[in-house]
């Protein structure tokens, strides 16, 4: 039910915004009409209570500017459209009509994922999830960074240290290996740091061999992460590439736009002299090196201004691989076909806080040319691992957490992590006597993962502790999970649903309450675009039902009926919020 179907059921007037209340069943401020009005808000509020009626209403009462209403619940049936979702597939918002670009995960080519690079893919796809909800056009790219330091280390490896590119491991953790291996060498062998300048070097100068031993690397590693990925329904519809920005001369084209319009200069000072910097807020932000060749920032911003339109180029792209739903990934290639796209009203990028310098700069630049609210940073913190995961995934550390270093080799590449949690799930369940189901405890396994990591505000680090994330006493997807199989069980021992007029009692009224504004909940997860605020709702929606479920009986009792519609409408619920968090339930748990 949303928000005007409320107003619309206890009739309330059209500038009131309920809320959920923990002083009656509904609550509204009359702060703001008051004062339009010139009018005392604790005098405005008692007169309007007296005037608002509804055979929904129970009782209306005014406290210091509010009122708060508590309903008659015996009153609802089926015929409200109270537990009617059928019309919840889309809704209305700032994102509405609008033309999105985004982009998320841009792991660099060298590596396996591991689970701090999946916090970004998990939001990314609850974003993109979020903006179709809104009837957005989305298109969700992801930007390889394939011409860095990270890659020159592989090809270091394959290149001058004998490794052989076939091999029966799976590409990107064979590569996440060799990456740590070089990185050791570094510090015994100063022989190898000259050749990964030289590889750096061979890149910006399109070395041929160099070249085609990066193209062919980034390929068969970006098909590996492309599979974890798959595995856990993130879908792409771009994959471009850093060499292919650089190698068509885009990032030069942008570079002499900025120089063009005197928003970028030549630097003279003595720690920037000869590089092209920009200033913000009066400093100077250096876009490269004195030799010409482009910083990071210098990418960022030549992806930036083709995606605005700003520079008026068109890529050319070839297809790549499928999404889990066989849906086509295109890749920037030069003997692709050029695709003209969209031009868009608003662009989203993902990065840890890290970047937020970077991004700030970005935008700040991006913002001379279109104006404020086109170009959105998305920032969160990093994601650690517990001292007792550590010890799990093998590795040792006195410290209370680790956080995540593929140079150091301390990653917990997310292919081991979800294997450890699945066998975590399997070992539970054959201690409790249940034949777990192998599918379904990696799909459980996925999803309690993804659940920790999301239930998280994107401003707070999380800790990923296993024992915490299979909990099934906590704040958890295994919670979840086994509460919509529980409900699941009730509704199938109940059979058919008479579908004709219910009447609620006070024994449904608090767990009714807590369903009512779930439409509301998820729209302020999706105009904020806070995943976390569903895993809230999703865990206290949870508890209410299971508390219900606990202290009533359902099948075989007088009001029956309505119970097991309460209980349908919740499975709805578990399995629409669950969508929007890429959470995919088992029946059984």
């Amino acid at each position: 039910m949303k928000l005007k179907d409320i107003k619309s059921l206890l009739n309330l007037p059209e500038w009131s915004k309920p809320v959920y209340s923990d002083f009656s069943d509904i609550s509204f401020s009359c702060f703001d009409e008051a004062i339009k009005e010139g009018k005392k808000p604790k005098e405005f509020a008692e007169d309007l209570s007296k005037r608002i009626s509804s055979e929904y209403i129970k009782s209306v009462e005014a406290m210091n500017g509010y009122i708060n209403i508590s309903m008659d619940f015996s009153s609802l049936n089926t015929h409200t459209g109270f537990l009617n979702g059928e019309n919840d597939n889309s809704t209305e918002n700032i994102f509405s009509g609008k033309n999105i670009r985004l982009e998320h995960t841009s792991v660099n080519p060298n590596k396996g994922l591991h689970i701090g690079h999946m916090r970004n893919s998990y939001i990314g796809e609850f974003m993109r999830r979020c903006f179709l909800y809104s009837s957005s056009n989305v298109i969700t790219s992801n930007f390889i960074e394939d011409t860095g330091a990270q890659v020159a280390d592989i090809i270091v490896g394959f290149k001058y240290l004998g490794k052989k590119i076939d091999t029966d491991i799976k590409f990107d953790l064979y590569c996440s290996k060799i990456y740590k291996e070089v990185n050791q060498l570094y510090e015994s062998d100063s022989t190898l740091l000259e050749k990964r300048r030289k590889v750096l070097l061979d890149i910006e100068n399109k070395n041929e061999e160099t070249l085609e031993i990066l193209e062919k690397i980034v390929d068969k590693v970006l098909s590996a992460q492309l599979v974890t990925l798959s595995g856990e329904r993130i879908k792409y519809d771009l994959l471009d590439l850093e060499r292919y920005i650089l190698g068509e001369g885009i990032v030069k084209k942008a570079l002499d736009k900025l120089l063009e319009e005197k928003i970028a200069f030549i630097s003279e000072s003595d720690k920037n002299k000869g590089c092209i910097v920009t200033l913000i807020d009066g400093k100077e932000v250096t876009l490269t090196r004195s030799d010409g060749t482009a910083l990071y920032i210098a990418k960022d911003l030549a992806y930036a201004m083709i995606k605005h339109g700003i520079l008026h180029e068109n890529i050319k792209y070839k297809p790549f691989g499928q999404n889990y739903d066989g849906s086509e990934i295109l890749i920037s290639n030069k003997d692709g076909k050029e695709s003209v796209l969209k031009q868009i009203d608003m662009s989203f990028t993902l990065t840890d806080s890290a970047q937020n310098a970077e991004q700030a700069a970005v935008k700040s630049i991006i913002e001379k040319f279109i104006g404020t609210n086109s170009y959105n940073h998305y920032s969160y913190e990093p994601v650690a691992i517990s001292n007792n995961t550590a010890s799990i995934m093998g590795i040792k550390t006195e410290d209370k957490f680790i956080r995540m270093s593929g140079r150091k080799g301390i990653t917990v590449e997310f292919d081991d992590l979800i294997t450890a949690v699945k066998k975590r799930i399997i070992e539970e369940g054959e201690k409790s006597g249940k034949d777990v189901n192998k599918e379904d405890a990696l799909k459980v396994a996925s999803s309690v993962i993804r659940y920790y990591i999301l239930k998280f505000s994107p401003s707070k680090m999380v800790v990923f502790d296993i024992n915490d994330a299979t909990s099934l006493k906590g704040d958890s997807g295994l919670y979840i999970n086994y509460s919509y199989s529980r409900a699941l069980s009730v509704l199938k021992k109940a059979g058919k649903i008479d579908s004709g007029k219910i009447e609620f009692h006070t024994e449904e009224s608090s767990f009714i309450k807590e369903l009512f504004f779930w439409e509301e909940n998820l729209e302020n997860a999706v105009i904020n675009l806070r995943p976390n605020l569903i895993c809230d709702y999703l865990h206290r929606v949870c508890d209410y039902f299971n508390s219900f479920y606990e202290k009533n009986r359902v099948i075989g009792d007088l009001n029956e009926t309505a119970r097991i519609a309460i209980i349908k409408y919740f499975v709805h619920i578990v399995e629409r919020l669950s969508y929007f968090l890429g959470i995919d339930l088992v029946e059984r748990i």
